[in-house]
């Protein structure tokens, strides 16, 4: 079977080992516009501060590959798909002929309508190639304006200090990380972060990037206005459907999947931030992950393998303060009970969202220690109403509640 795979990130990649675990014989071959091969995205940082080169964060050796006889093809743009006769189009011109074919093309980094984004010195960080690209500018400037605070403007924003960058977060929504944090954990975060020496500004339109040919300032509603010699980018992310929808396949925000990540052509596959499933592009690693091997799974059985959602999760570090997001953190409705725990000076914030007893949703911001046992209780579904006054205590003992 001749399997072929469009994107070389997480998705890509996942399924390209995980269709090598199911079939010995499968002929696997995976095309991709990076010049280089697969590195975990939330490397770029350390690429973007200095502290890493690019083959510093490469996924896998050259061997990994190798062993596997898993094919990359670097700098190979895919320029159309033939449903019919089942090919691949190269932008080389070149016509790869597939049996079964994982669209994995990932996103593109989405830039606001905002007058001056053409000036010099304004950036999107989504690949290495930008990283370094950046990392070059930023040796002649002295001060940046990132947009966006959210995990990657945060994240973007620490590595600009560590290059001894003075650095502006400029946030439209009333708080950083919307999406991850409540507005409690949002004030201590903001508080965090101005602590290591980035400015934040939420609440906020950007209006109009300021300068001559290259960049000066960003102006910001209400008249205000933030100096800068460059700008980042960081206002999330778009699928890259155009791919599919030249081809007839059917997309929305993303390439429409069913329950096992199967467009509606035939032996035509979607996963990771290029796949849309009931009406979400999730965009997150966890998602890709799940929806590779499912993928991977769905193209050799008959019987299929039900991809059932992903329930939000990131457990990484935001200048340095480890954070965990997972479920339902801001729920709406009713029915819901949240139980809160702040200390302020410890920098530590830690919250749950419960149901009818079972935690739904849980923010834990400053500590590690409680985060996999809360996940394993969420993944579980366990009653912890006997609980839930005392589970946020830093000496409770989650061996008393979680299954065995």
């Amino acid at each position: 079977m001749q399997v072929v795979i469009v994107g070389n990130g997480v998705a890509g990649i996942t399924a390209a080992a995980a269709i090598r675990e199911r079939s010995a014989d499968a002929k696997i071959s995976v095309y991709t516009d990076e010049s280089h091969p697969y590195y975990p995205r939330p490397r770029l940082y350390n690429i973007l501060s200095g502290e890493a080169q690019p083959a510093d964060i490469y996924g896998f050796p050259t061997q990994w590959y190798t062993e596997r006889k898993i094919t990359v093809d670097l700098s190979k743009k895919a320029a159309g798909i033939e449903t019919d006769k089942k090919e691949l189009l190269l932008q080389d011109g070149h016509r790869i002929s597939y049996d079964k074919l994982l669209l994995a093309n990932g996103a593109h980094s989405f830039v606001p309508p905002v007058k001056g984004v053409e000036k010099t010195g304004v950036f999107t960080l989504r690949s290495l190639q930008d990283a370094l690209a950046i990392r070059e500018y930023a040796k002649k400037t002295k001060k940046a304006v990132v947009i966006g605070g959210g995990l990657l403007g945060l994240e973007f924003a620490a590595s600009l200090r560590k290059l001894g960058q003075q650095v502006d977060v400029i946030e439209l929504l009333p708080r950083l990380l919307p999406m991850q944090l409540d507005q409690d954990g949002a004030a201590l975060l903001e508080q965090i972060v101005e602590s290591e020496g980035v400015n934040v500004t939420v609440g906020v339109k950007t209006e109009e990037i300021i300068g001559q040919q290259a960049v000066s300032a960003v102006a910001l509603g209400g008249g205000k206005q933030v100096s800068g010699d460059f700008v980042l980018f960081s206002a999330g992310v778009r699928s890259n459907t155009d791919l599919a929808s030249q081809a007839g396949i059917k997309t929305n925000r993303g390439v429409l999947v069913d329950d096992y990540l199967r467009t509606n052509a035939t032996d035509v596959y979607a996963a990771g931030d290029v796949a849309e499933f009931r009406g979400r592009v999730y965009g997150i690693i966890p998602a890709a992950l799940d929806q590779a091997k499912i993928a991977a799974l769905d193209m050799f059985e008959k019987e299929g393998h039900v991809y059932p959602g992903t329930i939000p999760s990131n457990t990484l570090k935001i200048v340095g303060i480890d954070l965990a997001s997972m479920g339902l953190v801001n729920p709406e409705g009713s029915g819901f009970e949240e139980v809160r725990k702040l200390k302020r000076e410890e920098r530590v914030y830690k919250k749950v969202v419960v149901q009818q007893g079972i935690i739904v949703g849980a923010i834990i911001l400053g500590e590690t220690r409680s985060v996999a046992p809360l996940k394993r209780l969420m993944d579980q579904k366990i009653d912890i109403t006997r609980y839930k006054d005392t589970i946020l205590e830093d000496g409770f003992d989650f061996r008393q509640v979680i299954l065995k």
